[in-house]
Order: C-alpha cells, then sequence, then structure tokens
C-alpha cells in the first residue's frame, strides 16, 4: 500500500457521515447506509482508482474538520481514563439494553468540569429493539472515597461541587469528541427522572439537542452506600453513541479566573518582547513599521479592560478581557477568539503583563494606545494631547494588576441557545452601567451628607 492510500486511508476513518456522504454524491456513487458502509465504499474507491481529484477532496474534507476553528473550537486535551478503574456494572436486565464496553472512546476535557474518577468507563448505547425508542441500563457502586468526597464539599460548601456526572457522546474509532446526547434522551436514576438540559432547534423527529451538551448532574438521586441504576432512553435513528459516568469538580468562570490570574500571566519582559518581534524592522519590505495600536476596550464587552488576556496561539496584540471572556464560555462554550476567530482554549490562555501595567497607569478616558518603536507608548486620539508617552521600561516590575468586579453572567443570562452572543454581551453591559450608576448615585449622597 502506498503512502498515498495509507494517508487517505486513515482521513476517511475519521470523516463523519455527512461528509461521506457529500464525498459520495460528488463521485457519483450511492451515498445511503450507515456510517461502517460508507467508508467501506469510500475505501474500495480509493483501492481500486486512487485519482488526484478523489484524494484532494478527502484532503479537504479532512482539513476542514482537523485544521479549521470549529474544529479546533471542539476539541481540547484528551481525557486520561484511568487504566486501573474498574467498572462497576450488572448490566443486563430484560428491560434494558446491554451496553458495549468501547474503552477506546475519549471525550474532550472541559475547562469547567475536573475529572477526579472515571466510574463507568466509557459504553456503547446499542440498540436492542426494532423500534425507535431504546432503552440502556447502567449499574454502579459509589466507593467510599467517592462518596466522602461528594459528602465532605457540600459540609463545607454547601454547593455540591464535585459532582456524579453522565456524558454521552459520538462513538468513533479515533480522536477525541465533543459531547452530544441522543435524540428525544431521558435519564432516569433509581427510577427519579433526572433534569437534561437539551435544546432542539425544531420538532423534526430524530433531530439531537443542540450543542453545547453539558455532563448530566446524576449527584441529587444518587445512592451513597447501595447500587445505583441509570436508565437511558433515546430513539435510534442509525447513529452510534457511547455514554460514561465520572465523578467530576466543577469550577465557575471566578474559579477559573483565579486560576488564570495565578499560572497563566505573561511577564512584562515577555510581553515587551512579543510588541519588539511586530516592530522590527524587515530589509524585505518597504514600509517600515513606526507604531502598533491596541484598543484597550474589550471587543466583546464594548467595555475597558480590567484583565486583558490572549492566546498563546494567536498572532495578535490585541487582547480581550478574561472575565468576561470566561463568562460567555462558561454559559455557552465556543473557546473562540474575538479578534482573530482562531479556536482560544482555556489551557492556552494568557494575561498580558504589560497591557496590565498600562492600564493601571493610563486615564480612564484612554480608550487606545500605541507601541513605539523607540520601547514607549502613548494615547491614540483625543487623549493623545493630554497624555505623556511613557517607557515601557517602567512597567517592567511591575507585577500586582487590578482585577475589577467581576460580572455574572449567569443572572442576565437564559440557557436558550437562540440568543446571540452580542444580545448577552449587551445584556451584560447594561447591568454593570446600572449597578455603576447606583454607585455613583450613592457615593453623591454620602458627600452631601
Amino acid at each position: 500500500m502506498s503512502s498515498q492510500l495509507l494517508e487517505a486511508t486513515v482521513m476517511v476513518e475519521s470523516l463523519r457521515v455527512a461528509e461521506l456522504r457529500s464525498l459520495l454524491t460528488t463521485m457519483g456513487k450511492d451515498k445511503k447506509g450507515l456510517k461502517r458502509d460508507l467508508v467501506q465504499r469510500v475505501t474500495e474507491l480509493l483501492h481500486n482508482n486512487l485519482r488526484p481529484e478523489l484524494f484532494s477532496a478527502i484532503r479537504e474534507l479532512y482539513d476542514r474538520r482537523h485544521c479549521g476553528s470549529n474544529a479546533n473550537r471542539r476539541r481540547s486535551q484528551v481525557i486520561t481514563m484511568p487504566t486501573n478503574v474498574e467498572v462497576v456494572a450488572v448490566y443486563p436486565k430484560k428491560s434494558c439494553g446491554s451496553p458495549v464496553h468501547k474503552p477506546e472512546v475519549h471525550m474532550i476535557k472541559l475547562p469547567f468540569y475536573q475529572t477526579l474518577e472515571t466510574v463507568v468507563a466509557p459504553v456503547s448505547l446499542v440498540p436492542s429493539y426494532a423500534i425507535k425508542q431504546q432503552i440502556n441500563c447502567l449499574t454502579f457502586c459509589l466507593t467510599t472515597g467517592q462518596s466522602a468526597q461528594i459528602m465532605n464539599c457540600q459540609a463545607n460548601t454547601g454547593v455540591a461541587s464535585v459532582q456524579v456526572v453522565l456524558r454521552s457522546c459520538y462513538t468513533e474509532s479515533i480522536g477525541v469528541e465533543d459531547d452530544q446526547y441522543p435524540p428525544n434522551i431521558t435519564v432516569l436514576v433509581n427510577g427519579h427522572d433526572c433534569p437534561v438540559q437539551a435544546h432542539y432547534s425544531s420538532n423534526k423527529k430524530g433531530l439531537e439537542p443542540s450543542q453545547p451538551c453539558r455532563p448530566i448532574n446524576l449527584t441529587p438521586f444518587v445512592k451513597q452506600a447501595a447500587e445505583n441504576h441509570v436508565a437511558v432512553s433515546w430513539e435510534n435513528y442509525g447513529k452510534f453513541y457511547s455514554a460514561a459516568i465520572y465523578l467530576v469538580k466543577v469550577f465557575s468562570s471566578a474559579d477559573l479566573l483565579a486560576q488564570l490570574q495565578k499560572n497563566g500571566v505573561a511577564s512584562v519582559e515577555l510581553c515587551k518582547q512579543k510588541v519588539c518581534e511586530k516592530l522590527r524592522c524587515n530589509p524585505e519590505n518597504e514600509i517600515t513599521t513606526t507604531g502598533l495600536q491596541v484598543s484597550l476596550i474589550c471587543p466583546l464587552s464594548k467595555m475597558r479592560m480590567s484583565t486583558p488576556c490572549r492566546a498563546q496561539t494567536c498572532a495578535h496584540l490585541q487582547c480581550f478581557d478574561a472575565a468576561f471572556y470566561l463568562q460567555m464560555n462558561e454559559r455557552k462554550p465556543r473557546w473562540t477568539c474575538p479578534v482573530c476567530h482562531k479556536p482560544a482554549l482555556f489551557d492556552t490562555l494568557q494575561i498580558d503583563g504589560l497591557l496590565s501595567g498600562i492600564l493601571q497607569c493610563a486615564r480612564e478616558a484612554v480608550k487606545e494606545i500605541e507601541y513605539l518603536s523607540n520601547g514607549s507608548w502613548s494615547a491614540v486620539g483625543k487623549e493623545k494631547e493630554c497624555s505623556k508617552t511613557t517607557d515601557l521600561s517602567s512597567l517592567s516590575h511591575k507585577k500586582d494588576f487590578v482585577v475589577r468586579d467581576v460580572v455574572d453572567l449567569t443572572e442576565c443570562s437564559t440557557d436558550s441557545d437562540d440568543g446571540g452572543d452580542a444580545m448577552q454581551a449587551e445584556e451584560i453591559v447594561l447591568t454593570h452601567v446600572k449597578n455603576e450608576k447606583v454607585r455613583f448615585s450613592k457615593g453623591n449622597m454620602h458627600m452631601k451628607r
């Protein structure tokens, strides 16, 4: 087998059903059937006649999925599945389908959910009946240590930040998978109906819930020292899913912001070096860059930033507000840079230490600054006349950055997926402005007294 044929075969295995059907339609072949049938059909085409146009079409579909912004946004790091974790499962009952263990399935790492232990490793939801509605059962018992973690957390904080959750995804042979619910999913835990935050774009039969599909919290109905039975009811429309149960620690956007401020601050020297590289003269270019302008206004909130950050993978100097960005992703995880629209995963975020210092020095009226080639910065626009040019070296020893009040997104937004990010950001800004007016009014009354 040639290297090109081997590469094409591997790429075909990773394509989704819609992509395989599109490919077969382009080649004038039958596009009906399950995924395994479509893969086999395309593989036969490859072995019979690997034409350049067929290889190019496969490469384009593969790159669009794995290298495009949408594909990279949905993947971060693989959750490490402990090899020594025993799956506690007494499966088959006559009324339930029997899951099949699928250890090769990996789900993406979720920044707001830290996996502590695997309670039930990924198993396939296998249809057992000819009818659409299917039921699969998962049975498990919590260990003494797992129960203690849940009880200690509730006793100390009063909030169930350590939870037992159910996650489901597509079953595929390679790669990491986003959380995806099967159509018309319902979950019963020990006979109790467990809430599932599922939103559908229409009433069409067989439609999967729209993403993001968050982990389903089973904790309120789980028995600490007895056997637990989880029944997953779903509709079979020919797609393959896997489900798993994890013990997780749930974080808020404020928790992630604290982590970022502790471990993710880029030093002033490192940021200055990046600025200098941008301003460095290139002999091949006829135009020399003498300054670079950066806005102090967050592109998401349209307000002055308090904690400027960007992803390490971003090539631009422009930042966005970390607190606002994390709150946006807490509500609807996209993890996409609002400046360059490329993936900006939590693990890649860094607070700009240089711009943080400038925000403390610059007057409130300054909305934009310019980095100069002589190692200084100055205000841009109307404030330029009344602002002095400042040497960047004066900020080299500043390490403590002021963080403003964090506006909680969950207090002024709904869980509906139909609301746009722009409308959500506008609601947050209006809430923040209202709070500022009340604070200012109280301050005036105190002065009068």
